[in-house]
Parts: structure tokens; C-alpha cells; sequence
């Protein structure tokens, strides 16, 4: 529970000593985490075959309605665990400011993905690419769904596709 997290969190040495244990002067501990404010991103592992309810269930939970998000809750990838993420964190938003800091415009990019996590990373880019074994819910959003799953490759067969028909805008080259 929480307070064998806190007992983690807040180990200055390995003497197992409750009174070193709990040591308020850990920059890096418990209390420290709880003043910073709310992490970024949780996770919560679950059985394969209760992902979905899960999932369902911290969504309604945290978010009530679509019109109050105070989460961004999603299906992980591979399918053991949920993601509950601040409703500005996300791979989309991750590209963005990656692109910003390169000056490199959206529109050049390419992103691929398989999972509910990469729907606005797929969304952002000026391609976005679904895998063959992407979830319906980015097939839906993808500019194209690939060839390929993941698991055959297909990002790099895709990207040298791409690259015989010409696609493929490289600035830096000789």
C-alpha cells in the first residue's frame, strides 16, 4: 500500500532502521513526490481479459462525462495495463515539441503505431500510419493502415516502400 511506498520512497540506507526509514529530508521521497503535485502518468497492471472493463471503469470514474476530463485513460500496449495519463500528455503533443525545438513542420513527419496511446501521434503527423495489427480505434483515425503488423517489420518495409515510390524527403543529403 501506500505506506510501503512511502517506506521505498523514503530509504536513505539499507538498515532496515524504521527511524532512518522514514526521513523527511529525502528530496526524493514520498512527501517530496506528493508536493510536486500529480504525476504525469500512471499505470495499473490487470488481466488481459479484464483490460477493457477495467479500462471502462477508470475512465467513468475519473472523467465522469466526455465534457470533464481530468484524465486521459487508455487500453496499454501490449494489453496488460491501463494508462492514466494528465489530459496534456500524450505522444502527439510529445512530437510537437519535438518538431518545434528541430524546426522540423509536422507535415514531414511520418508516425506509425499500433496502440491506443499513439492515436494523437498518428493524428499530429503529417502521415500517420497504422499497423496491420493496429487497434480499430487508430485504423479509424490513420491516414493508411499498413502491410505490415509490427511484428513483421513493417515500419522499415513501409519507410523503403515509401522510398521506391519517392515519398521519402531527406534535406540533409549530398
Amino acid at each position: 500500500g501506500s505506506e510501503d511506498l512511502y517506506r521505498y520512497l523514503n530509504v536513505e540506507n539499507s538498515t532496515g532502521d524504521d527511524a532512518v526509514m522514514y526521513n523527511n529530508k529525502n528530496v526524493y521521497g514520498y512527501q517530496k513526490a506528493v508536493e510536486h503535485g500529480l504525476p504525469s502518468k500512471l499505470l495499473i497492471l490487470c488481466d488481459t481479459e479484464q483490460l477493457d472493463e477495467v479500462t471502462s471503469r477508470v475512465r467513468l470514474e475519473l472523467n465522469g462525462s466526455p465534457s470533464t476530463i481530468q484524465a486521459h485513460v487508455i487500453r496499454g500496449s501490449p494489453p496488460f495495463f491501463v494508462e492514466i495519463l494528465d489530459p496534456h500528455v500524450n505522444k502527439g503533443r510529445g512530437l510537437q515539441l519535438l518538431c518545434e525545438s528541430l524546426s522540423v513542420p509536422l507535415e514531414e513527419v511520418i508516425a506509425f503505431g499500433d496502440g491506443d496511446n499513439d492515436l494523437e501521434f498518428i493524428q499530429m503527423a503529417g502521415r500517420g500510419v497504422a499497423m496491420k495489427n493496429a487497434r480499430d480505434s487508430l485504423k479509424k483515425v490513420a491516414d493508411e493502415v499498413g502491410e505490415w503488423t509490427n511484428h513483421e517489420d513493417g515500419v522499415i518495409k513501409t519507410l523503403q516502400q515509401y522510398e521506391a515510390k519517392g515519398m521519402l524527403h531527406f534535406p540533409f543529403e549530398d
